[in-house]
């Protein structure tokens, strides 16, 4: 869980949440507002169902590697409208991998091109 973070209203960097089978839940970052300058990175996040909490998240920059949004072993993630607020290009990919139960991308409709 990532509860107790919700006074958060800035990351000065990326979100990389790595190896945390058990998080159910994003929604303790529901603080977080505006543009954050590196990327959005989830792995191996086996019961994270949504992406609920990211709402406040309007950019997304990019890590080292030239990805803005990696999604990779998420296998329980049903939707990414918590990130419906971001708009405008991404600076490098999008990357999504092992996400069985997602159908569609519907919340990703503000995003206008990707990669440089």
């Amino acid at each position: 869980s990532l509860e107790g973070l919700e006074a958060m209203t800035a990351i000065g960097q990326s979100i990389f949440l790595n190896s945390v089978p058990a998080l159910k839940s994003v929604s303790g970052l529901r603080g977080v507002a505006g543009a954050l300058p590196g990327s959005l990175s989830i792995c191996n996040a086996d019961q994270l169902a949504s992406l609920d909490g990211l709402e406040g998240i309007t950019a997304i920059g990019r890590d080292t590697k030239g990805h803005c949004i990696y999604l990779y072993a998420v296998s329980a993630l049903e939707s990414v409208s918590g990130l419906c607020n971001v708009a405008g290009a991404l600076p490098g990919s999008l990357f999504i991998e092992h996400a069985d139960q997602l159908a569609s991308l519907d919340g990703l409709e503000g995003i206008t091109a990707i990669g440089n």
